[in-house]
């Protein structure tokens, strides 16, 4: 018998809270163990356990499905994106701007796509929206992924595969798809947040449908962009491939590198929450303790901060209810500090 609730992502530190700081962050459909947390004097302090192979042992079990299921790199987008962890060389950019501020030209930033998917600009505040350029093609992209959805035959193939978690598995029918629920939540979340600040690029080209033209339109839009005004655009890409595009169309850019076998010790509060939501986010369900944290379910709304604890322990359900509606009577008060 299991008991649940729907919660906003703002409310999960009310869940942790339950378990006094310490619990084991697991991926239910692969049984594996992600990271433990416990409270310290910086935040919270993170164990590590799961690896790349870990990751392609359990999408293995999932035959032709495997792509759509939870890979080692998508973990370490969340990890990204939450800001528990950061670019190898984000040091050396920082050194790089400075130099760049220095210049008499007006600087800009081109934001890749894989930037908006890692929320680089509001995460790391390494530049501020104003300086960003928003090429019309990387929107394009984005809104590309937005609308795919798990059919019912798809479903049934994944619960074929793995018959013990069929219940889980059945809450994700008509959900989104894991590129459409990391278009949603991270590179869309992250594109609106730039939006009305930043420089809106039209590129008078509508998104090719592979990525490989779709860089070549974004980089000869900087370029056009550096012709026609007396600015400096620098594309900002943790992809390879876009960075040799830029080389030989002679576009300044910068290439971040992610941490892959980097782990942090420890991690703020706004980080670790950040952690949570991601990942229920992109993996679709996580399970903290004996909470299951769903981000795709039967019955979701329209909401999309919205999330579903479903708890296999009634006396926590009753603890967290009755903690829960006590912070949202605090807050309805509209009290300001």
């Amino acid at each position: 018998m299991s008991w649940s609730v729907e919660i906003e992502g703002r409310e999960l530190p009310i869940l942790a809270n339950l378990f006094r700081g310490r619990f084991t962050v697991s991926y239910p459909l692969y049984d594996l163990a992600l990271f433990s947390v416990r409270p310290d004097a910086s935040g919270y302090g993170i164990r590590f356990m799961a690896e790349k192979e870990d990751f392609e042992r359990g999408a293995g079990i999932f035959d032709g499905h495997a792509t759509e299921m939870p890979h080692f790199a998508d973990y370490d987008e969340c990890l990204l994106a939450s800001g528990a962890t950061s670019y190898e060389n984000l040091e050396e950019f920082s050194a790089r701007l400075a130099t760049y501020r220095q210049l008499k030209k007006d600087v800009r930033f081109g934001i890749d796509t894989n930037l908006l998917y890692h929320r680089f600009v509001t995460v790391t505040g390494a530049i501020s929206p104003e300086e960003t350029i928003l090429p019309d093609i990387v929107r394009q992209e984005v809104e590309y992924a937005l609308n795919h959805k798990y059919s019912s035959r798809f479903i049934a193939d994944l619960q074929a595969c793995a018959p013990a978690s069929a219940e889980m598995i059945g809450e994700f029918e008509n959900r989104k798809k894991k590129k459409s629920r990391k278009a949603a939540y991270l590179a869309m979340a992250e594109y609106r947040n730039l939006r009305d600040r930043a420089l809106l690029l039209a590129t008078g080209a509508d998104a090719a449908h592979t990525s490989r033209e779709n860089d070549g339109l974004i980089v000869r839009a900087l370029r056009r962009f550096e012709e026609e005004r007396f600015s400096l655009p620098v594309l900002l890409t943790a992809d390879a491939a876009m960075a040799d595009l830029c080389d030989a169309e002679g576009i300044e850019y910068f290439l971040f590198r992610s941490p892959y076998h980097e782990r942090p010790a420890t991690a703020g509060a706004d980080a670790l929450f950040r952690l949570l939501a991601y990942l229920s986010v992109v993996f679709g369900v996580i399970d903290l303790g004996s909470v299951l944290i769903f981000s795709e379910y039967g019955g979701k709304g329209n909401d999309s901060t919205a999330f579903r604890l479903t708890f296999m322990d009634e006396d926590l359900h009753t603890e967290f209810t009755r903690d829960v509606e006590a912070c949202r009577k605090l807050l309805a008060l509209g009290i300001d500090r």
